[in-house]
């Protein structure tokens, strides 16, 4: 008689639960790293920006958000890529991963940055208000 060697039903079934277990774990737990990555991203975003706000009302005296506009209903809001980058600021990082808005509340810049990664949306929000210099994160 001879013995044959392999694995039962029981142990396979008990392996591939395991594995199972531990790939749903390891999905939600990048899930989480990524959305924490795409934060810091935007809240770095919005602070270099604010620091580059800060130092134009430093050295001119004026907001960027007052600048003088040619036409006349223009609030001074900066949503244009071509206006932030006149100005030195970063609408956008290298991989177009976030969009960046500047605009005036209360009589102050208002800093806001929304992620743009691919397919997947987190809603996640980024902003900052110079008046109260509270960065605000939600999403």
């Amino acid at each position: 008689m001879k013995k044959i060697k392999g694995f039962t039903l029981v142990e396979l079934i008990v392996v591939s639960s395991i594995v199972a277990v531990l790939a749903s774990v390891g999905l939600v737990s990048y899930n989480i790293l990524i959305k924490r990555a795409v934060i810091s991203v935007l809240k770095n975003a919005v602070m270099i920006n604010a620091e580059l706000v800060q130092a134009h009302y430093d050295i001119n005296g004026y907001w960027v958000t007052d600048l003088p506009r040619e036409d006349p209903e223009d609030t001074g809001n900066l949503t244009i890529t071509e206006e932030l980058e006149a100005l030195g600021l970063a609408p956008r990082n290298f991989s177009n991963e976030f969009i960046m808005r500047i605009f005036e509340l209360d009589g102050f810049p208002h800093i806001i940055a929304r992620e743009k990664i691919g397919k997947v949306k987190y809603g996640i929000e980024v902003s900052y208000h110079l008046k109260t210099h509270e960065l605000v994160v939600e999403g």
